[in-house]
């Protein structure tokens, strides 16, 4: 298969957060700039990364079309409804690629196409009487970034238990979410880790609105699919609901705000 996320380097470096109040027209004309120029770069590499993952489930005989999966099912009971799946989560990725409102619209898409390649490597996988591979645990911090670290690992079960009387408020932050490697040092130092930005509307006074960037996972829910999710990392409905056009609803409603 693909390797993931072979594209964070180059993404690099990260937009900014930064606070309303600390924001002069000059400035937000300059975070509005470095946000352009972050979506052109990741529209960029998350669609050559779809089409990458399109060729491999194309090669690999996965139906992308309406036709159905049935005929490719064989006697899994699971891989009729595990082939559509994939071709849905394909299907919504390509939507959100021509759609994307905002960066986490992006990093959903590479997400959701991803997972479509490894839903459909489970279904190769058991036709084969192979063990299916494990699933990527992905940053919930940034959706983007390496796997993150399996805290539930006997060895780490053991540090923990050990450990247990000397955890101090830094592990546990570090251990309430999936985070990368990279992420959780960054927690453990008491330092913000490197998060995926969203942009969205504050209101600064009566007659002034700003955008501003904030942690993605700290938008609204009415305003985005993706702040509980990780961009569609964990939970099956995401997909559907692109095809619905719900990325789209509250993408609106953010811009009415």
């Amino acid at each position: 298969m693909l390797r993931r996320w072979w594209f964070l380097d180059r993404l690099r470096p990260a937009v900014p957060v930064q606070r309303p109040g600390e924001l002069s027209k000059e400035q937000q004309q300059l975070v509005l700039d470095e946000w352009a120029t972050a979506r052109e770069r990741l529209d960029r590499l998350v669609s050559e990364r779809v089409t990458a993952v399109g060729d491999v489930l194309r090669t690999a005989e996965l139906p992308l079309s309406s036709s159905g999966p049935a005929e490719h099912a064989g006697s899994d009971p699971r891989a009729e409804g595990d082939c559509a799946w994939a071709f849905d989560a394909f299907q919504a990725a390509g939507k959100l690629l021509d759609e994307a409102a905002d960066l986490p619209d992006l990093a959903a898409a590479a997400v959701l196409a991803d997972r479509a390649l490894e839903r459909f490597a489970a279904v190769r996988a058991r036709a084969a009487g192979q063990p299916v591979p494990k699933a990527a645990r992905r940053c919930f911090y940034n959706p983007l970034h390496t796997a993150a670290e399996d805290t539930h690992s006997p060895v780490r079960k053991q540090h923990r238990k050990e450990a247990r009387r000397r955890t101090g408020p830094r592990e546990a932050a570090a251990d309430r979410r999936p985070a990368c490697p990279s992420c959780r040092r960054a927690i453990l130092a008491g330092q913000t880790p490197d998060v995926l930005p969203a942009l969205v509307p504050v209101k600064l006074s009566r007659l002034r609105t700003a955008r501003v960037l904030v942690p993605y996972y700290s938008v609204p829910q009415q305003w985005s699919l993706w702040s509980v999710c990780a961009c569609g990392a964990y939970g099956d409905e995401w997909p559907s609901l692109v095809l619905r056009g719900e990325h789209r609803k509250r993408a609106a409603a953010a811009r009415k705000a």
